[in-house]
């Protein structure tokens, strides 16, 4: 099974590019897609690997991938507007030293201490807006959505995968 822990962001799809189920991608991060064993889109709450059989440079910010079993503009649609990920173990080493730092994507698996209770863990990154959010899956069933902003984070602990917030009160009863 595929956890968060397992996973780096590396791109959004954006949308089918004709009629045979061709896919146009955006990418985040400097990553050969064609070196990857498959992406993997998060479809209703499960982590799906989708294996890439052909992948063309469409422009200096977009690719276009052909996903087997994707056949039509029709299925392709489906998995459009979403983010994908690589698996870390397919991804260059991306170990990070104190002075390179952490990406949020990064802390996605990493428990939440907020204002010194556990909440849940990071779930996801949304980075759909300027202002980034922490999606956090919380220990009582709710979903917690916290800006990722250097003033709220009390420190981070890879070791542990722990990552401790003081935020607003306001902002963990929304």
């Amino acid at each position: 099974m595929i956890t968060p822990k397992d996973l780096k962001a590396i791109g959004k799809t954006l949308k089918p590019h004709g009629i045979n189920g061709e896919l146009a991608v955006a990418l985040s991060t400097d990553v050969d897609l064609s070196s990857l064993s498959c992406i993997v889109i998060e479809i209703e709450g499960i982590y799906v690997p989708f294996f890439i059989s052909n992948v063309r440079p469409k422009s200096n910010d977009t690719d276009l991938i052909i996903i087997d079993g994707i056949a039509d503009e029709r299925s392709a649609s489906m998995l459009c507007g979403r983010s994908f990920y690589g698996l870390k173990s397919d991804l260059p080493s991306m170990e990070s030293s104190a002075e390179e730092g952490l990406y949020a994507e990064d802390l996605i698996g990493f428990q939440v201490v907020a204002n010194k209770n556990f909440i849940g863990k990071i779930r996801t990154i949304d980075d759909s807006t300027v202002n980034c959010l922490f999606i956090i899956q919380g220990s009582d069933a709710r979903e917690y959505l916290i800006p990722i902003a250097d003033e709220f984070i009390e420190e981070i602990d890879v070791d542990r995968q722990q990552i401790e917030l003081t935020v607003p009160p306001e902002l963990l009863e929304l």
